[in-house]
């Protein structure tokens, strides 16, 4: 029997979180489409493929990119950097951060607010990658969040 790592068991425990926020995801944007549908008005539902679509897309985009994730997670051992967000680059849910010691910042494309909060407390994420073309992936240590990520620059 193979004993893991602490890392390994936490990376566990926030890609099982990621695929019930996936999942959630998208029976939200199921639901919601098919109470449209019971209404039976015509305009309402082709009004609503759109809207449905976009509440799905953060479930669609994680399942889409999980294969890409599990190998970035395979290829490169998790390492704690220190980080702060980029002020003035906040785009919704996206977030930009700044690397220490490096000229790079990490763009990640959904960090929610716990997460914020957490990263603004502890100034750290835990990163594997990046691969050759920018691309990594994050999580957070004291609250299971873990998410794609590209290196971009300043």
């Amino acid at each position: 029997m193979i004993h893991k790592t602490g890392v390994e068991n936490w990376t566990e425990t926030c890609l099982a979180r990621a695929d019930r926020r996936a999942v959630g995801h998208i029976i939200f944007a199921v639901v919601a489409f098919g109470g449209v549908l019971m209404i039976h008005w015509l305009w309402l539902t082709v009004l609503a493929v759109p809207v449905a679509l976009e509440l799905a897309a953060p479930g669609l985009r994680h399942f889409f990119q999980r294969r890409g994730t599990l190998q970035l997670i395979e290829r490169f051992p998790f390492r704690p950097v220190s980080v702060s967000f980029v002020p003035g680059r906040r785009i919704g849910r996206q977030a930009y951060l700044k690397v220490h010691d490096s000229e790079k910042n990490l763009r990640l494309p959904e960090l929610p607010e716990r997460a914020r909060v957490l990263v603004r407390h502890t100034g750290r994420v835990w990163i594997a990658g990046p691969d050759e073309r920018g691309r990594l992936v994050a999580m957070t240590r004291g609250l299971a969040f873990l998410v794609r990520g590209r290196v971009v620059d300043r």
